[in-house]
């Protein structure tokens, strides 16, 4: 081990825990609501990220009026002389662009909720309405691919480019900002879920939705209200990554999974564990990738890493009191 790395990896780790914190909220949020897992936060996601590059990424110029990359919004087809090419780029401030693509997730979201949160549909196994979160995920990702979006090229991000050096380790506003607001969130929808009457009729719909119902809680307002919610904060997410790692799809379609993880670490149902697990995933490949137990094969790293992961959830699972999953008398 390279211990003269540890203040790096402690640093570094700590900061990047921010872009693995995003995800596992808007999953944890709509878990204990309908209990299941909504895939369709991944689609969300990446439609986000390719939303949010189109709506703020200024294209440098190969030669004067010549943009590097070709500004233009949707292509139908595949014609070389761009007859099938719409729009132009908008080049929106990344604010700007941050708050509309974050209305999008939440109109996104709120439609998903309010068609799986119907009586007739939420009434369906945990098996179907996995398959229809899947569904919606592909559909998104399907429709967006249409865009023109250049997953190599990063896009502004709208907390501003200016780099912090803390004890000669580079850190972005960017993933600085990220960090605080991730860990904002996990205290205040921490504390909502647990400690407030709308935490408490989540929890009663989760528990038995039929019950929940005859007691008069409106069930597809509720399920609406937190899948836009959950929408909005993967949208956040999926700018937030985009920024960091390009607004690739299948980039984002791993973080998802990363983040299904990470939420794993909490129960599902934990916020302020999710946390603390993506704290620990992000210290260990912050390790991984400067070096710190010298050179490791990728192959043997990502073992490493989600090897470890997994030993943490099962950990996790054993020392808590009550049952970490809560699944419904229905199963896969």
């Amino acid at each position: 081990m390279h211990f003269s790395l540890l203040e790096t990896v402690l640093i570094a780790g700590f900061v990047n825990a921010g872009l693995y914190g995003f995800l596992p909220i808007s999953i944890i949020l709509s878990y204990r609501i309908s209990r299941t897992i909504a895939f369709v936060h991944g689609g969300i996601a990446a439609a986000a990220a390719l939303a949010y590059w189109l709506l703020c990424f200024e294209s440098p110029e190969f030669l004067p009026g010549e943009d590097v990359v070709p500004n233009f919004i949707l292509q139908l087809g595949s014609d070389p002389d761009g007859a099938h090419r719409y729009g132009s780029r908008p080049e929106f401030d990344p604010l700007a662009a941050l708050l509309l693509v974050m209305v999008m997730g939440a109109a996104i979201g709120a439609v998903y909720g309010a068609i799986v949160m119907s009586r007739r549909i939420a009434s369906q196994n945990i098996l179907t309405l996995t398959i229809i979160s899947l569904g919606g995920m592909m559909a998104l990702i399907g429709i967006f691919q249409y865009l023109n979006v250049q997953p190599d090229s990063l896009p502004a991000s709208p907390f501003g480019a200016h780099t912090y050096v803390f004890q000669d380790v580079p850190l972005t506003r960017h993933r600085l900002v990220t960090l605080v607001v991730v860990a904002v969130l996990s205290v205040i929808l921490g504390i909502l879920l647990t400690r407030t009457h709308t935490g408490l009729v989540i929890r009663a719909l989760a528990d038995d939705q039929e019950a929940g119902v005859w007691c008069g809680i409106k069930l597809r307002a509720v399920g609406t209200l937190v899948y836009a919610g959950s929408g909005a904060l993967a949208a956040l997410a999926g700018v937030l990554i985009a920024v960091t790692a390009g607004p690739n799809p299948a980039e984002m379609l791993l973080l998802f999974l990363n983040g299904l993880a990470i939420a794993a670490v909490g129960g599902m149902r934990s916020i302020p564990l999710a946390f603390v697990g993506a704290l620990v995933f992000s210290f260990l490949e912050t390790a991984l990738i400067v070096g710190f137990f010298g050179d490791v094969d990728r192959a043997v790293s990502a073992l490493v890493l989600y090897g470890a992961l997994l030993g943490i959830i099962v950990t996790v699972a054993r020392f808590r009191k009550e049952n970490v999953f809560l699944l419904e008398r229905q199963s896969l």
